[in-house]
């Protein structure tokens, strides 16, 4: 897959945001440095107020290892 690490987890984290979000941090923290192939991502909401949406996720590869993990905030449309 030519799409970065980041960008994957950018966009994992903004389907657990919801419709109607934009990215307002993002933090991505680097594992292994084996090639990025067949990864599986996971993302979740750790918590949500009025205006913004925390969220959590992770890239792992098909060994359990660890490639990448970011926290995001976003920010409800409007707010």
């Amino acid at each position: 897959m030519d799409t970065s690490l980041a960008a994957q987890l950018e966009s994992v984290l903004r389907k657990a945001a919801g419709e109607g979000t934009a990215l307002a941090s993002m933090t991505v923290d680097y594992g292994s440095e084996s090639p990025a192939d067949d990864l599986e991502p996971k993302a979740w909401v750790e918590r949500a107020t009025r205006s913004l949406v925390f969220t959590q996720g992770e890239l792992r590869r098909p060994d359990g290892a660890l490639a990448a993990s970011a926290s995001a905030v976003f920010r409800r449309a409007g707010d």
